[in-house]
């Protein structure tokens, strides 16, 4: 099925950094509210603000250019960081310390398995349709970590995790608490964005490189 390309980047002037869903909740369904408000507090716990909702904001966009199951990627994007909030603060601090890979695979295995943990029990206490749940459990399963992509929904929500890091806020993150410079921060993503392995979709590439160049703009 072909698509008109057709992406605006996002607009920092009017964006609310705040990640209580206040740029995407008039686009999501009775539902998916009710998913969004049920795990806000369970979300963005990596001194990550606004990630769980950046993702969801992607695989809207994204929607628009792929025929996924809405079903599957809302959900499974709004949920799929949850598993952080089972970590304590001491091991999520340990991905700012100057060692970090060495925690790295370890602490992403975790909360995925976490994530799961989480996400079944919500799914299941607000009735979500039993036929979706287990294609959104699977890709939160190994969403950091597993190699190529299992379907198109695991393909969008992977996609609009990893675009996070194209973002402004994202970019502070390597600024903050990586240490880089925005030379070092632009070459970083930049070079991700032609790796095969990396991104799913080439809307996503796309997508990618109007926002480097949005961020970089806005620094």
């Amino acid at each position: 099925m072909n698509f008109e390309f057709n992406y605006i980047p996002i607009n920092y002037k009017n964006w609310n950094f705040e990640g209580k869903g206040k740029n995407i909740l008039h686009i999501l369904s009775d539902v998916e509210k009710e998913i969004w408000d049920g795990s806000l507090p369970f979300q963005d716990k990596r001194e990550d603000a606004g990630h769980a909702e950046f993702v969801t904001y992607f695989i809207l966009e994204l929607l628009k250019l792929m025929d996924a199951k809405r079903e599957i990627v809302i959900p499974a994007g709004i949920l799929h960081d949850t598993g952080w909030s089972r970590l304590s603060s001491e091991e999520l601090k340990q991905f700012y310390l100057p060692n970090w890979k060495d925690f790295e695979p370890e602490l992403r295995k975790i909360h995925q398995e976490e994530g799961v943990s989480f996400s079944k029990n919500f799914l299941e206490k607000i009735r979500y349709p039993q036929k979706y749940i287990s294609p959104i459990l699977e890709i939160i399963s190994q969403h950091d970590t597993r190699k190529g992509f299992l379907s198109l929904e695991d393909g969008i929500v992977r996609d609009a995790d990893k675009l996070w890091r194209f973002t402004l806020p994202g970019a502070k993150i390597f600024f903050q608490k990586r240490g880089l410079t925005e030379e070092q921060f632009y070459s970083t993503v930049n070079s991700l964005i032609p790796d095969k392995e990396f991104f799913y979709s080439q809307f996503s590439r796309k997508i990618a490189r109007i926002e480097l160049r949005n961020t970089i703009e806005n620094i």
